[in-house]
Formats: C-alpha cells, sequence, structure tokens
C-alpha cells in the first residue's frame, strides 16, 4: 500500500544548494554506531535523533506508556510503530532539527516506518549502514557498560572504562543486553531490515564495522561531507507515492553529487573532510 507524500511544491529543489544535512544511520545493536553519531555530530552540527534513546528515557517515566515500554525493551522486542513514527514527528519538527539538520539513529526499522517517512516528507540526503557480523555484535553487546551519566559506552575487555572510581560507579548494563533478547534482537533487525531496503537501495552506503574506529570515522565523514548540492533536480511527476518513486527520484541526481568514498578507477584520492 502506498501513499502520497505529504504537502508542498512537486519539487525537491532548496532554494539553498545547501541545505541542512538530513541523514540516516543503521546498523544492528552493538554495531558501534554510538561513538560515529558523536563524531558526525560535533563535525556537522546536526541533532543526533535517537528513538532508541528517547525510549530508555520514556521507561523511567512513570506513566503508563512508560511502562508499556519498559516492558518492549526488557524482552527485546520492538516497541509498535505507531509510538516510534509520532517520536520522530515529533523531534524533527523541532525548530532546532529544521534548522541545524539530523541525524535519524536506527529508523526506519520497519517496511511502514520507511513508509510513514515517505508519508510525511522525511527524505534523508544520505543513509549509513554499518555491518558487522552477528557473532561479533553478540560478544559486544555482552560486554557492553554504559556510564549511566553521560552516555559513554566502555566494553568489560575491548574497551574498559577509565580506572576512575566515579565513572566506574556509574557504569550500567542495558536490561536487554542479555543473550536471549539479543538474539531476539539481530533476528528482527534482519528481518525487519528486507521491508526497509525497498525504499532506501539507492541512497544507502555500506561501512564494515570491523575496521579501526578512526578509519571508519573518517570514511564516514569523507562520505557525509557535502561536495555538492544534496538536491540537484526538480520533479515534474505527481508528488511521490511509492518506493519506486522515491528512487527514480534519487537515481535523478546520480552523476550530479560527487562520491567522495569510491572516485572512479585512475581517480585522484577523495578529499578528507576539514579538521
Amino acid at each position: 500500500m502506498s501513499r502520497p507524500l505529504a504537502g508542498g511544491k512537486n519539487s525537491l529543489v532548496k532554494e539553498d544548494p545547501w541545505p541542512p544535512l538530513k541523514l540516516v544511520i543503521m546498523g544492528a545493536p552493538g554495531c558501534g554506531k554510538g561513538t560515529h553519531c558523536r563524531a558526525i555530530v560535533e563535525k556537522f552540527g546536526v541533532v543526533h535523533v535517537s528513538v532508541g534513546d528517547i525510549l530508555r528515557k520514556r521507561q523511567h517515566d512513570g506513566t503508563d506508556v512508560g511502562d508499556q515500554v519498559a516492558e518492549y525493551l526488557r524482552s527485546g522486542r520492538l516497541v509498535p510503530d505507531e509510538l516510534a513514527i509520532d517520536i520522530v514527528k515529533q523531534e524533527l519538527s523541532t525548530e532546532e532539527c529544521k534548522t541545524k539538520g539530523w541525524l535519524l539513529d536506527n529508523f526506519p526499522r520497519t517496511g511502514d516506518q520507511a513508509l510513514s517517512m515517505i508519508d510525511l516528507g522525511i527524505i534523508p540526503h544520505k543513509y549509513i549502514h554499518i555491518e558487522v557480523p552477528d557473532h561479533v555484535l553478540m560478544e559486544r553487546c555482552l560486554g557492553r557498560l554504559i556510564d549511566d551519566e553521560t552516555g559513554d559506552i566502555y566494553h568489560k575487555t575491548l574497551n574498559p572504562p577509565p580506572d576512575d572510581p566515579a565513572i566506574r560507579a556509574r557504569l550500567v548494563q542495558r536490561e536487554d543486553d542479555h543473550e536471549e533478547a539479543i538474539k531476539r534482537r539481530l533476528e528482527q533487525f534482519h528481518d525487519n531490515m528486507d521491508g526497509v531496503v525497498d525504499f532506501i537501495e539507492d541512497i544507502r552506503r555500506e561501512f564494515d564495522g570491523q575496521v579501526a574506529q578512526e578509519d571508519l570515522t573518517r570514511d564516514l565523514l569523507a562520505y557525509i561531507k557535502p561536495d555538492a548540492p544534496l538536491y540537484a533536480f526538480e520533479s515534474d511527476r505527481p508528488p511521490l507515492t511509492s518506493a519506486d518513486d522515491v528512487r527514480a527520484a534519487y537515481e535523478a541526481r546520480e552523476g550530479q553529487c560527487e562520491d567522495p568514498v569510491e572516485p572512479e578507477e585512475g581517480a585522484p584520492p577523495p578529499p578528507r573532510a576539514p579538521p
């Protein structure tokens, strides 16, 4: 089932050729998104919108909705699409997101969520997917420690926390970081991504999440750097109504925006993001 893109002219061209960045970053639990999200926010000044973080805060707010969220998180199940979509809609409608741009973290996670993004006119410029094998993700999640005050993420063996009593006293494990819940979350992630790919396959770029952290961060920043207008086309078609329309729109701009990560054979090395 398809629904029309909400409102506005039948054009994706912005008067400003350098509009605020609109980014999506995806990856299974434990892929290391948090570290790279912080680097992206620091570099480009976008607003980090993490539905997961928002939900984890909601589970402690003492409301009926918060209690329901807590049960979903403990069991490793996804919260209903309606709730996740409502959170995203509220966050992206803030003046800060409109002026600074945004980095949407692990959303959309289902085909229905992707379709709702189209319905709301939420179309990212770039979609980052960090790939890590499941057995590595399991190891990372089981040893993960989170600073409950700063949100910094450590690992019992791979990235131990500083030898600081104050920091160590704040470290907690997520309630859903146990083997059964992790397996369920990984299965759900892979199953649901099949429904999302149809909507984003032409703007998705996969990155190897097992390379050195600093190398991956460098490549991500180079890929995101806006070297050309992000919207370089105008559509004479009716409003976008399906995944095929979205793909066709992105195909219309192919070749008009430089790709700093995969240059043509024989081309000079891609420019790195400025310091």
